[in-house]
């Protein structure tokens, strides 16, 4: 590019921190087309064959990556690829895949890419960040199908030793086989915080760069470009003023932060000394380690529903147990509070249920848990036997009403009473109710009553206005909520 060109400047959201001056490398996100063909019905079972045989090569490559992963990044941060390993066995992906190919008689790549597409869309509709953003592992783990089918090998790539890789969408078994020696940075249209991609650049200390939009298009390999993750900025064709700027400032700082070490435990106080407490959010056993490695007090939400990921089926009781005693023992004194399985929806729905027209808002969570009393009962006895080796606590997840939260503490106390008369070893817990839903939020003050905690989702927005009016909104519902709780968490 020359000279000439003029300074254009991309915001976006700096996800892993530091600054860097580099040439651009465009790497395209390995989309493919995919063409229908119709299958004879004598061949669909070899179709299927050949669709098992690009699930194991698949799975070989992922745990291949896994191991380059462990050795680059570190276990802290290879176990990410272990969700991707999760979705090549997962009975339900594997099964719908099948069916398609058996009910439509199409061939294998087109059958990968329907199911592929019915559960990204399903993803991009759920409204928690974290959740949302493993549609990356979906979708990454469907290229790769993609990939087997065809026999492509992946190029390699000779890279500069400022190369500054840009993409619209990097997914997370890219970065990992990225030449880290020589890779600068990272700057991507899309991505977020929480998306594997993120947490693979601020494991290595590579700054990150993401949800730049319109970047990719705009960019040529050997551009000069500037990432500044510390300002959530990318400038391309950077002028002459502005490359004096930044260079003055990276002699003074150093551009590639070490990955961070074992972090400060213990209170957090504001400057005017009011304590904050920091509690773990955590869904996976390889998350566990991050409890004490980032200093945190104890787990403040555990999405059980892990424990049906492997198998797309229920757990027995003692399997749980033996789960939820893993979680207690990484919280320690400060304890963990463990939410029922929210389940519902698309999950186990061939199992308990019909599809249904909106399962986001259908027979999930609660009500789902209500209406498959075996289920929760089950769980409830898995916790308090569990409880008794550890701190922990129950909530219940979306709430709508008073009563939902009376039918699920009848089912505890209930549960209670069994164990206690078949004289098996358990300890009673303190329950709460996630407020998640409007109505949850007017009935906060009756709910309250009942309950020993909340625990409060909170859609973030840009806008702190809008964030302080639903604040305002919820005072106003549940004025009386602080003393009768005594806690109440933000999520």
């Amino acid at each position: 590019m020359t000279q000439s060109a003029q300074e254009l400047r991309f915001q976006g959201l700096g996800v892993s921190e530091g600054i860097v001056i580099g040439q651009v490398l465009r790497m395209h996100d390995g989309t493919q087309r995919v063409y229908r063909w119709r299958i004879e019905p004598g061949d669909v079972e070899a179709e299927c064959q050949r669709f098992r045989a690009a699930v194991t090569l698949a799975s070989r490559q992922v745990l291949a990556i896994k191991e380059q992963a462990e050795k680059r990044f570190g276990k802290d941060h290879a176990y990410i690829f272990d969700a991707h390993l999760l979705l090549l066995e997962d009975e339900k992906l594997i099964g719908d895949v099948e069916r398609h190919i058996t009910s439509e008689h199409v061939n294998a790549e087109w059958a990968v890419k329907v199911i592929g597409d019915r559960f990204l869309y399903l993803y991009s509709e759920i409204k928690d960040d974290y959740l949302r953003e493993r549609g990356s592992d979906i979708e990454d783990v469907m290229r790769r199908l993609l990939v087997a089918f065809s026999g492509v090998q992946s190029p390699n790539r000779n890279l500069s030793e400022d190369a500054v890789v840009v993409s619209q969408d990097l997914l997370p078994s890219a970065v990992a086989e990225l030449d880290l020696d020589h890779t600068r940075a990272l700057a991507t249209d899309t991505g977020g915080w929480t998306s594997h991609t993120a947490i693979l650049a601020r494991g290595v200390g590579i700054p990150a760069v993401v949800g730049l939009r319109d970047f990719y298009r705009r960019t040529r390999t050997g551009d000069r470009v500037i990432v500044d993750s510390t300002r959530n900025l990318v400038i391309l064709h950077p002028s002459a003023a502005t490359l004096e700027h930044y260079q003055n400032e990276t002699t003074t700082r150093d551009s590639r932060p070490r990955t961070a070490g074992r972090a400060e435990t213990g209170p957090v106080r504001t400057q005017d000394g009011v304590e904050v407490t920091l509690r773990a959010n955590v869904e996976v056993p390889s998350e566990f380690h991050a409890v004490e490695t980032y200093g945190a007090s104890g787990v403040g939400l555990y999405r059980s529903e892990f424990l049906l990921a492997r198998r797309g089926a229920l757990v027995s009781e003692d399997e749980q147990r033996l789960a939820y005693e893993a979680i207690a023992k990484v919280a320690g004194d400060h304890g963990a509070v463990i939410r029922l399985f929210d389940l519902g929806g698309d999950n186990l729905r061939e199992q308990f249920q019909e599809q249904e027209k909106n399962p986001a808002l259908g027979l999930r969570a609660i009500r789902f848990a209500l209406a498959n009393e075996p289920i929760m009962r089950e769980q409830v006895r898995a916790i308090l036997r569990a409880a008794a080796n550890g701190y922990l606590k129950i909530v219940l997840p979306m709430v709508a009403d008073l009563s939902d939260v009376k039918r699920a503490q009848a089912i505890i106390q209930e549960e209670t009473k069994n164990l206690r008369e078949s004289e098996i070893d358990f300890k009673e817990v303190s329950v709460g109710a996630m407020i998640e839903v409007p109505s949850a939020v007017f009935m906060a003050n009756k709910i309250a009553q009942v309950v020993d905690f909340f625990e409060l989702i909170v859609a973030m927005t840009r806008s702190q206005t809008g964030f302080a009016r639903f604040i305002r909104q919820f005072s106003i519902a549940s004025i009386k909520v602080l003393k009768p709780v005594g806690r109440l968490a933000f999520r």
